[in-house]
């Protein structure tokens, strides 16, 4: 743990946590910093906990992706079925520990919020009902149903293993690529490539659809793009949302001068509020404002941190 440095980088959740709260993103990325220790300061090792903290429907979603992600790493690479039954049955198991993990405060027994879940629901307000777990585990049932009724949830299972370029790695080193000399972090779900060459970038997405940010998109694209040495008009973005079964196609090209503005923009203005630009040190919490937008605060992680507690605690929504 000694060796770590904070290097200061880009994501597009960075990007847009800057600019809803400044100071959410300070807790993020530079007041939690080596609060995993137990002779940091106080408030970092506070820090630290709370930015672990997800709520049921982010849990959901996790649970989905992490597990569908390693079933996919083990896959034989003869082509099979989607395995509905072993999916829903492993995905169940996880998220139910989770549940109970968040529920016994087993971040707080065996001091290591980082790998015990903290709920919100559990962390704020009155906990998960019984009516709220097992909607979350229908949830997770309809995912799974969603996934072998799409073509590309079925293709996945289908196409020479070898096509399956990048399955959401564990490891987050394996998100990080280079661009123009700035670090930058993305974590597409899945990239498949077709046979003529051309890369398809898959993000199973849990909740309801929505119409994304092209420059989100634009941004998966550059890390590609600069991952795999393929040019970004070869390359095809598509968000499937398994529950709602619906699917949305993008030429991630289409966002990629509003993605450069915006990473351009963002590390102009967050290095200008950084006391230590060249070691990536923010010393000066004033630097980093807190939101006007009140109401933002109650569906925030660090509200315990900031003294915004006045307010009752609101569940984040799917976009938040």
């Amino acid at each position: 743990m000694a060796d770590l440095s904070n290097e200061f980088a880009f994501s597009w959740s960075r990007y847009k946590m800057f600019y809803q709260c400044a100071r959410k993103l300070y807790w993020q990325h530079y007041g939690s910093w080596s609060g995993w220790e137990s002779e940091a300061p106080k408030t970092a090792r506070l820090a630290y906990r709370l930015k672990q903290i997800k709520n049921v429907t982010m849990l959901v979603g996790e649970t989905f992706h992490s597990e569908l992600a390693e079933i996919l790493r083990r896959r034989s690479p003869a082509a099979s079925g989607v395995p509905v039954d072993q999916l829903k049955a492993d995905m169940e198991r996880r998220l139910i520990k989770g549940l109970r993990e968040s529920r016994n405060a087993d971040w707080d027994r065996y001091g290591d919020p980082k790998h015990y879940t903290i709920l919100f629901e559990d962390y704020y307000q009155s906990g998960v009902s019984e009516q709220i777990e097992a909607e979350a585990v229908a949830a997770l049932h309809r995912c799974v149903d969603g996934l072998a009724a799409e073509p590309f949830g079925r293709r996945v299972f289908a196409v020479d293993k070898v096509r399956l370029r990048h399955i959401d790695p564990p490891a987050v080193a394996e998100n990080r690529v280079t661009f123009n000399g700035l670090v930058l972090y993305a974590s597409p779900d899945l990239v498949v490539e077709d046979e003529h060459g051309g890369l398809h970038i898959i993000d199973w997405k849990t909740g309801k659809p929505y119409k994304p940010d092209l420059a989100q998109l634009a941004v998966y694209g550059i890390f590609v793009t600069e991952k795999f040495g393929v040019p970004l008009e070869r390359l095809t973005a598509h968000l499937i949302y398994v529950s709602a079964g619906e699917r949305q196609k993008y030429d991630v090209s289409e966002g990629v001068e509003e993605a450069k503005r915006g990473i351009a923009t963002y590390v102009e203005d967050v290095k200008d509020r950084l006391t230590d630009v060249a070691a990536n040190i923010a010393a000066d919490l004033e630097r980093f404002p807190m939101t006007e937008k009140r109401v933002l605060c109650r569906t925030c992680n660090f509200r315990e941190l900031c003294d915004r507690l006045d307010d009752s605690a609101i569940t984040p929504t799917q976009d938040e």
